[in-house]
């Protein structure tokens, strides 16, 4: 594709995949690559601010094998957002009925990006693409793990999305489910609530993965919320007795903490979940001293 330079991108409506530098507007600002990337996309913005939604503008996102970077439309007078992949901790996304949002968060930054749901499919497959030279080869040999709508805990919302979610040569080895705690289980007798939202926590050979059934702290029909980081970046877990139940915790290494309401009658598929990351975790400790080999670039 070949983009005049006359052209705005602010009127553009459809993502598509850069293949070459000139598929990139001209309205944009990027200076040239020494390596060139490995993939790029541009995703429209949204000038009209429909139904008072935050405006956002177009951007390029773009990943090589040292770094990822997204450039905003100079309009938006935004800094370019530039990580090396391997300050990378951990990618956010939300997605709602009308919008979305992906959040990368490296050590000691972060950012977050709005889109239009109708571009999903082309920002699902950059991070897919991401992932694959981003998380390590860990080459952890653990018994794999399958899952079903019959895994206690598990509601179709959060079996689709991880479903949905896996890499093709991603290999589950475990999964902890808590399904949507309405109120009344809660105790919340002087007032009305809404659920707090369900929770699927999954470790594979490359991430931890954490699915919400939400965009925030509450149940939705609409919002989903996945969260992932690479496992050699987990620090330290830990589970928590609260007044309504269990509070189970992930640490990473950036300082960010992850924290998930669970029941109490969770406590044993929460310790098998915990059982698991402990045997990851020598492997992982190894690699982080470096007396293991730098892990393997697909």
């Amino acid at each position: 594709m070949n983009v005049q330079t006359t052209l705005d991108s602010r009127q553009y409506r459809y993502s598509y995949w850069l293949r070459a530098a000139s598929d990139v507007p001209g309205d944009f600002s990027i200076p040239p690559l020494t390596h060139g990337w490995l993939s790029a996309i541009f995703i429209p913005g949204d000038t009209e601010a429909f139904w008072n939604t935050p405006e956002y503008p177009p951007r390029v996102y773009i990943f090589t094998r040292d770094a990822l970077m997204v450039y905003s439309h100079s309009s938006a007078n935004e800094a370019p957002f530039v990580v090396p992949l391997k300050e990378l901790i951990e990618i956010d996304t939300e997605r709602a009925l009308l919008y979305g949002v992906v959040e990368f968060y490296a050590d000691g930054s972060s950012h977050r990006f709005r889109y239009n749901t109708r571009h999903r499919n082309h920002l699902s497959a950059f991070l897919r693409a991401l992932r694959s030279v981003w998380l390590p080869q860990h080459g952890i040999s653990l018994p794999a793990s399958s899952f079903s709508l019959t895994t206690r805990g598990m509601t179709f919302r959060c079996w689709y999305a991880l479903r949905a979610e896996l890499d093709p040569d991603e290999i589950l080895y475990g999964v902890c489910c808590q399904p949507p705690i309405r109120p009344e289980k809660k105790g919340w007798f002087h007032k009305t609530a809404q659920a707090l939202p369900a929770v699927l926590l999954a470790v594979t050979n490359h991430r931890l993965i954490a699915i919400s059934t939400g965009t925030g702290e509450t149940d939705d029909l609409y919002g989903i919320a996945v969260r992932y980081a690479a496992t050699c970046n987990l620090k330290a877990t830990a589970v928590s007795s609260s007044v309504n139940g269990l509070i189970l915790s992930l640490k990473l290494k950036n300082g960010r903490d992850w924290q998930f309401p669970f029941e109490e009658d969770r406590t044993a598929s929460l310790a098998s979940f915990q059982h698991i990351l402990a045997r990851l975790e020598p492997i992982l400790q190894e690699r982080a001293t470096g007396s293991l080999p730098p892990q393997e670039v697909i």
